[in-house]
């Protein structure tokens, strides 16, 4: 029998960093489907008084999609303190595509808010690039949380392997 006297890695304090800014995140979209919800006579009035276009039905669907980003936020926060790297994945992806958007943003409307928002978003999107990939802490984190996976699954799947 075999022992290995190796500790797990350990998860890199700018990964918990990313991962709380998204529990909060996560809760401040739950906070917003229900106020919407609470409050959801009010704002349709509010909105019939000043001519908006906006009715039921988009008001509807707001809060929907408030409340799958808070789920889903959730979901990824989690997955990054488990060490996923299919979660490590899916947030560079998002953040390349949102990087790309603030690129384009830069070029295409290049006055006011505009700007300032897409440099936000730039900054952004490297520190959380730099910290899924960028050092040596975080892919160890996630390279040993891959290979614990694998060996659990597999355990789980075929039994010990020593009786």
């Amino acid at each position: 029998m075999e022992e290995s006297n190796a500790q797990p890695a350990r998860r890199p304090g700018v990964v918990t960093f990313v991962a709380v800014i998204l529990y909060i995140q996560a809760a401040l979209a739950a906070i917003a489907a229900v106020s919407l919800l609470i409050w959801r006579d009010d704002i349709l009035d509010f909105l019939e008084r000043e001519g908006s276009p906006t009715g039921g039905g988009l008001l509807n669907g707001t809060v929907a999609g408030e409340a799958i980003t808070a789920i889903l936020l959730v979901v990824v926060a989690s997955g990054l303190l488990r060490g996923s790297n299919g979660i490590r994945l899916f947030v560079a992806i998002v953040q390349f595509l949102t990087m790309s958007l603030a690129l384009f943003i830069l070029i295409a409307h290049n006055s006011g808010g505009y700007v300032y928002r897409a440099v936000f978003s730039l900054f952004v999107g490297v520190f959380v690039l730099w910290v899924l990939y960028g050092n040596d802490e975080s892919d160890k984190f996630f390279a040993a949380n891959e290979s614990g996976e694998r060996r659990q699954r597999i355990s789980t799947i075929y039994g010990p392997a020593d009786p």
